[in-house]
């Protein structure tokens, strides 16, 4: 396979690659079906008006930005930007990809009438995966006692992570846990600096720390030593983060904004919670840090759930049968 890399530039309207865009229009009869990865910049813009233009279906993965989140952001571009062009670019595809259930309904919610597919996002299962050897040289690394409970919390530091309310949590939660709280990311809004202070407010600066952003390698030995990985975000559409430390075999508490959270919990993976009582995040992480020798164990005995739905074939025979199906469709049309 090969891949084809164009130069690219910013201006007012975003992301804009002349080379690109021109070989897309003159390339695109060559192709069964296009893919349209992100939608707001002009690249996306041009690839399905020449998908459009040339009879060849078209598939939009929006990847979270045409939630309720997203629009807060820019909104006096994104409007506009809206009705101008990309109403018409996920209307007039063959089919929105999205990657869980909440972002569907999202893009029922603009009123997109088009074929939504969800096939949430793959997962390396032989990448992330648990292991009582890095739980221990991590925890030895880190200095985390046998008798300490560690909670994880893993990705950039930004406010759509939803991280504020995590200080009003820990202080509901009982001291003679032994508990200990690690973030892992780069501090990319100052949400960092904020929470340290609050911490230090709380008096809680003892159990804190922020490592800053690590490696892969890094991140699997941290969920394996980890007993709970919390994800109080505003919005995710999916949400690696959270099938990423199941794999490890670490229970995971998740905002029910989070894409996955509702397919986890179903299939009794997760605990998913609305961002709106940090008591009962407080109660919940309490129950699983008091019994995390149990919580653990039943995550790493449902792993299975995780690689029948997760796993990068399973995604990927998803996504070819949607591919598959389409060309079918356009076949039979065209007779």
């Amino acid at each position: 396979m090969a891949v084809h890399y164009f130069p690219s530039r910013f201006d007012l309207l975003g992301l804009r690659s002349s080379p690109l865009e021109a070989a897309v229009r003159a390339r695109v009869r060559e192709f069964d079906i296009v893919h349209v990865t992100g939608v707001w910049q002009p690249t996306s813009v041009a690839a399905c008006r020449a998908a459009e233009t040339a009879g060849v279906p078209y598939v939009v993965s929006p990847r979270g930005a045409l939630g309720p989140y997203s629009w807060t952001q820019k909104p006096w571009k994104k409007y506009p930007y809206w009705w101008l062009w990309e109403s018409r670019n996920v209307r007039r595809s063959s089919a929105v990809h999205v990657t869980s259930g909440m972002e569907g309904a999202e893009c029922v919610a603009l009123g997109i009438c088009t074929r939504i597919e969800i096939i949430p996002n793959s997962i390396d299962l032989g990448v992330w995966r648990p292991s009582a050897t890095l739980r221990e040289a991590w925890r030895q690394q880190h200095q985390v006692g046998a008798h300490e409970r560690l909670i994880l919390v893993a990705g950039r530091l930004h406010h759509k992570k939803g991280l504020d309310i995590l200080p009003e949590v820990l202080r509901k939660l009982p001291r003679d846990i032994g508990w200990r709280v690690v973030f892992i990311g780069h501090d990319e809004d100052g949400t960092g600096v904020r929470l340290a202070a609050d911490f230090a407010a709380l008096q809680l600066t003892d159990r804190v720390t922020f490592i800053g952003q690590v490696g892969t390698n890094a991140l699997v030995e941290a969920y394996n030593g980890a007993d709970v990985c919390l994800m109080p975000s505003r919005h995710e559409n999916f949400g690696n983060v959270a099938v990423e430390a199941l794999a490890c075999g670490c229970p995971v508490l998740l905002s029910d904004q989070v894409g996955c959270a509702s397919e986890l919990a179903q299939m009794g993976l997760a605990s998913a919670l609305p961002r709106t009582s940090p008591e009962a995040w407080s109660v919940e992480l309490q129950q699983i840090l008091l019994d995390w020798r149990v919580a653990r164990q039943r995550v790493k005995g449902r792993r299975e759930r995780l690689e029948d739905r997760f796993s990068s074939t399973a995604v990927a025979d998803a996504m070819a049968k949607l591919y598959r199906g389409l060309k079918s469709e356009e076949g039979l049309r065209n007779r």
